[in-house]
């Protein structure tokens, strides 16, 4: 996947210069990066769509919009996209934090600081939504996974469950956990995969869902199940810090 980064500055030759620093760093770390300039915060503006730019460096000092004028406006349009400030001096790195920014960075650059911004940036980018595809009924349906809350499996077929509808599909357990491919997903019985983002809390041997279903726990495994589920929990409280 291509990440695309825009470079936002009002003086030809530093986004020359920059533009020439991230195409280093995108050769160094064989990483596909597309760039695209802008002259002006209103140029940028008018172009921006919400999911359009991964990772923007905006210049703060520039005729007409500011960069942090830009950025507040862009937050508004876009909450998932970093944003590195450029700039020749540091007055306004408080005002940085109001718009989440990822990085500030002070001219002249130094490739290094550049490599570290864009190493920062890339990963903490987002997760593109990912998609279940299965047969049901004759038709191809696609489910966003992040909505999937558990699958059960009853005879030979498999009723994924969104909480807003369930699809049935004739899908084993084991060939969607490998279909789906994330670690937020634990068998916690022969029957079901439950998604461990859409647990509300453990009640005696199961598993409450946000939907307000119960899903059996495995009797025989009882114990590993729960540590793997707390140990989930623990990772994720932390991640979010």
């Amino acid at each position: 996947m291509q990440v695309s980064v825009l470079v936002c500055d009002d003086l030809p030759e530093e986004q020359a210069k920059l533009g020439q620093m991230i195409q280093v760093y995108a050769e160094k770390r064989g990483v596909a990066l597309g760039l695209t300039f802008f002259s002006g915060g209103a140029e940028l503006l008018d172009a921006f769509r919400p999911g359009r730019f991964q990772i923007l460096f905006l210049d703060i000092y520039m005729p007409g919009l500011s960069g942090m004028e830009v950025a507040r406006q862009i937050r508004k349009l876009d909450t998932g996209c970093a944003i590195v400030f450029s700039t020749t001096s540091q007055d306004s790195g408080i005002e940085s934090f109001e718009v989440q920014a990822a990085d500030y960075l002070v001219k002249p650059f130094r490739q290094e600081d550049v490599d570290s911004a864009l190493d920062w940036c890339l990963e903490h980018l987002p997760e593109s939504p990912r998609y279940l595809t299965v047969q049901s009924e004759r038709e191809s349906v696609s489910i966003l996974i992040q909505s999937l809350e558990y699958i059960e499996i009853t005879g030979h077929m498999a009723n994924l469950h969104t909480g807003k509808q369930i699809v049935t599909a004739h899908r084993g357990l084991g060939e969607l956990q490998t279909a789906i491919g994330s670690s937020d997903f634990l068998r916690c019985h022969r029957s079901f995969l439950v998604n461990m983002n859409h647990i509300q809390k453990m009640e005696g041997n199961s598993f409450r869902m946000d939907s307000g279903d119960l899903v059996p726990i495995s009797s025989t495994d009882t114990a590993q199940i729960r540590e793997r589920f707390m140990d989930w929990t623990f990772v994720k409280a932390w991640e979010a810090l």
